[in-house]
């Protein structure tokens, strides 16, 4: 991350709970752990699966707080502290996800957001099972800890609304949209400071939340509506954790998730504060690596890149090892490149490609990269 090279480039893996209990029995370990994946389906992976994989990064989140959840609309739902309520959809090639079928603000008008009951972020708990944890991992391991509290802003408000209703409204009522997400802001920064407070002193990575804003084809947003209405959110927000982290740890790292096509924003995204991009969808238009590295390679650090939608789900292990040696050969040189796959390892991704990633990725990730 510091623009050198290493003895190796690291390596990272993200997997969905489905995915992770397919890795676990292929491995052939037994770990004493709960799982707790959140409504975004992600397991965090155990220090010994790691070991056994030879990754370096592990998450660090905010514990569960003691927050009322709301009474579902109707049965089979679940509700988060958003007041959205989630149906659990599973896929065609295996595992399951939390899609939001009820928005509550599907229809709201400026008033109805200055009356809606807003999840308190100060609830009691919320960062205390991250500082121990935390200190357990940078005590009793060595990976490198990336934080990860406050969630999404626009995601959040494309849950509350419903995804058609947030375009338009994007589009039409920008004062709405404009509100609406300053609202949100307002309670993930709050969020960002009490897991940064607990945990800031021991991290090396701070993803800043994610917040998706590219489809396989490019931007969803247009250039003008994306400066005008979703950078200045990210900006206040990503200012106030840079402020705290250059008091408390100013070594660590921000990173931002976005999936898609992005790269018309990345110079904008740079500009206000992003050192480590996430997860660098290679088959989205404008994402190919050997371009981005070209372009932006002085100044980022690319974390991902390993094709999931294609080689990783539905390739041999021959294929996992020549895109591995193709990543390491676009963005490792010099620095700045996190080896992963481009998103959440799926569930019909079979683990001995995931094994086989990693695999390559230590052979073939020394430098000087060949």
């Amino acid at each position: 991350m510091e623009h050198r090279e290493p003895d190796r480039v690291p390596i990272d893996i993200n997997p969905v709970p489905d995915f992770y209990l397919k890795l676990k029995e292929y491995l052939g370990l037994r770990v004493d752990e709960k799982i707790e994946p959140g409504f975004m389906e992600e397991a965090i992976p155990h220090p010994k699966v790691l070991a056994a994989l030879g990754a370096d990064l592990i998450s660090v989140k905010l514990g569960s707080s003691k927050v009322t959840r709301r009474l579902p609309p109707r049965e089979g739902l679940v509700m988060d502290e958003w007041g959205v309520g989630l149906e659990r959809i599973h896929q065609r090639g295996g595992g399951s996800y939390l899609e939001p079928v009820y928005h509550p603000l599907a229809n709201a008008t400026l008033d109805d957001l200055e009356a809606y009951p807003w999840p308190d972020p100060s609830a009691p708990g919320r960062g205390e099972a991250a500082a121990a944890e935390a200190k357990r991992l940078y005590e009793d391991t060595d990976l490198a800890l990336v934080g990860r509290f406050g969630g999404p802003i626009v995601q959040t408000a494309i849950y509350l609304m419903g995804f058609q209703r947030w375009l338009e409204c994007a589009a039409c009522e920008p004062e709405f949209a404009g509100r609406l997400l300053d609202k949100i802001t307002d309670i993930q920064m709050v969020l960002d400071r009490i897991g940064l407070e607990a945990t800031a002193r021991y991290l090396q990575i701070y993803k800043v939340s994610g917040d998706d804003l590219g489809m396989q084809t490019g931007p969803l947003y247009s250039p003008a509506m994306f400066r005008e209405l979703i950078l200045p959110r990210l900006r206040r927000r990503w200012r106030a954790a840079r402020e705290y982290l250059d008091q408390v740890n100013p070594s660590c790292k921000m990173m931002f998730h976005s999936c898609g096509g992005i790269r018309p924003f990345i110079g904008d995204l740079i500009g206000i504060g992003l050192q480590v991009l996430d997860p660098v969808q290679p088959r989205a238009t404008g994402m190919d690596s050997a371009g981005l590295k070209r372009e932006f390679g002085d100044r980022l650090t690319f974390h991902g890149g390993v094709d999931e939608q294609h080689v990783l789900p539905f390739g041999s292990e021959e294929d996992v090892v020549a895109e591995v040696k193709h990543r390491l050969r676009d963005f490792a040189p010099g620095g700045g490149y996190i080896l992963a796959p481009s998103h959440y390892v799926q569930a019909d991704t079979p683990p001995a490609n995931i094994v086989a990633m990693c695999r390559a990725a230590r052979k073939f990730g020394r430098y000087p990269i060949s």
